[in-house]
């Protein structure tokens, strides 16, 4: 039996509120740390005596200011050597304008397998290039973050809050190296909140403010740090942001919680956040936009109308979300992963249930986009479906994924000619892929490859809130 797809009651606040679980992947914080993030920032806020207008724009920029840092992923892994997931972890903690702490961190987390002499070298010419590798990264997250932020409708004061996240008080930030006024007070407001939200999560609230205070000055705003403090003892303030977090965002003041998330919007959201899955690796660029190019199209060929339509559409947008927990040094490497790298990998669609699980109305979307690796045979993974329990929606999606792996250039081989790939995917008919699916794949693209980005049309923009 289909499940109906209800997103009536959903706000644009709660949708963005529950997929800013996929963006603390990519960041590798602490499971809810763009909630809590935004409370804390809004708290500041409030006590800064922001205006209406501000307050709205600074929530949609602190819940979606890790937008953009799924672009820096790849060149992470590959300057450092290593996992980047792990680093970005640690980098949330450490002082980098402390140079033994920062050479430590670098020290500790350059080519870790490699030999001494290798790890030296490697050590030597980070450290002679640091500014420029430290601005290139900054830059690409901002950048991509400002470009994904415009496809969520944010508006222009939101979106320069988060190009300017990782600028500091003293210009020694980046990648812009704004100093004092020059930084938006969001941007302001945004880098010290989502400090104590890293510190406080991974430590305590007195960690936090401790740091804080000691880069008063250099990262912040003094007059932040002093605003901050008015709310340092407030125990029931500090409860909200660690036990009631999700309820305590949708009860704000905010514009965001009224609206409601209709159709337009929903599908924009779905196409923004399968632009942050993709820009994580060059070698899954676009692989969201083509899987839902390729699900959409073959379910037209089989009949799909409206509604169920509409979502397998989502559900193929969003069925990688998990991957954004998958470390580059995984996705990227040239050859076959580790039984430990499989392992990883094949946690990526539990990932992808679990951030849409969370979502009122999405459990249609999450049933089918969990599923994108299960088999026919019951061989597949996570969950070990099998052929009874695999709707045709299920099916299409799986198989659109398998066509693009083999249709895709990969880090290990170049893209597959289309008569190839179907030989392949023949081989798999009635034990891993739907034969009639396959045929249908078959009718849509009889070329010789598989289509070129640009003859793919991009989902429609957001709705402006006040729409």
């Amino acid at each position: 039996m289909q499940l109906a797809l209800d997103t009536m009651g959903l706000s644009y606040a709660e949708l963005l509120s529950c997929l800013s679980h996929a963006l603390d992947l990519t960041s590798a914080q602490v499971s809810g740390h763009c909630q809590r993030t935004c409370l804390i920032g809004m708290r500041i806020g409030a006590e800064a005596g922001l205006c209406e207008e501000e307050m709205g724009s600074l929530y949609l920029a602190l819940l979606m200011k890790d937008v953009g840092c799924s672009s820096n992923a790849a060149r992470m892994a590959q300057i450092f050597g290593t996992d980047e997931i792990s680093m970005k972890r640690m980098s949330k903690i450490t002082d980098w304008s402390n140079l033994l702490e920062a050479a430590g961190y670098v020290a500790a987390n350059t080519l870790p397998n490699g030999s001494l002499l290798a790890r030296a070298q490697r050590i030597l010419h980070i450290a002679t290039h640091q500014k420029e590798t430290s601005d290139a990264l900054m830059h690409a997250r901002c950048e991509r973050g400002a470009v994904i932020a415009q496809k969520l409708g944010l508006n222009d004061a939101s979106i320069e809050c988060i190009q300017g996240l990782d600028e500091h008080w003293n210009g020694r930030g980046g990648p812009l190296h704004l100093q004092k006024e020059a930084i938006s007070m969001l941007a302001r407001i945004a880098s010290i909140s989502q400090t104590i939200d890293a510190f406080a999560s991974t430590f305590d609230v007195s960690a936090a403010y401790e740091v804080i205070r000691r880069r008063s000055g250099k990262w912040f705003d003094p007059q932040l740090v002093k605003i901050a403090a008015v709310f340092e003892n407030d125990t029931d303030f500090w409860r909200n942001v660690f036990e009631n977090t999700a309820d305590a965002l949708l009860h704000m003041p905010v514009e965001a919680v009224l609206v409601r998330a209709n159709e337009m919007r929903v599908d924009a959201v779905c196409q923004a956040f399968a632009d942050v899955v993709d820009a994580k690796s060059s070698f899954t660029a676009e692989h969201s936009t083509r899987v839902h190019h390729y699900a959409v199209e073959t379910a037209k060929a089989l009949g799909f109308t409206g509604e169920r339509l509409t979502r397998l559409s989502r559900a193929a947008l969003l069925h990688d979300l998990g991957k954004l927990g998958v470390p580059n040094s995984i996705l990227d490497k040239n050859g076959k992963p580790s039984d430990e790298e499989w392992n990883t990998i094949r946690q990526h669609p539990r990932h992808t249930s679990e951030i849409l699980a969370r979502i009122p109305g999405f459990e249609p979307i999450r049933a089918i986009a969990a599923a994108h690796h299960e088999r026919l045979d019951g061989r597949g993974y996570y969950m070990g479906l099998g052929a009874e329990q695999l709707t045709l929606d299920m099916r299409i999606l799986s198989c659109a994924d398998v066509f693009d792996a083999l249709s895709a250039k990969r880090p290990y081989r170049d893209a597959l000619p289309l008569k190839e790939v179907f030989a392949i995917m023949d081989k798999d008919a009635g034990n891993a892929l739907d034969p009639v699916c396959i045929d249908a794949f078959r009718q849509c693209y009889s070329g010789e490859y598989a289509p070129s980005l640009h003859e793919i049309q991009p989902a429609e923009r957001a709705l402006p809130l006040a729409a």
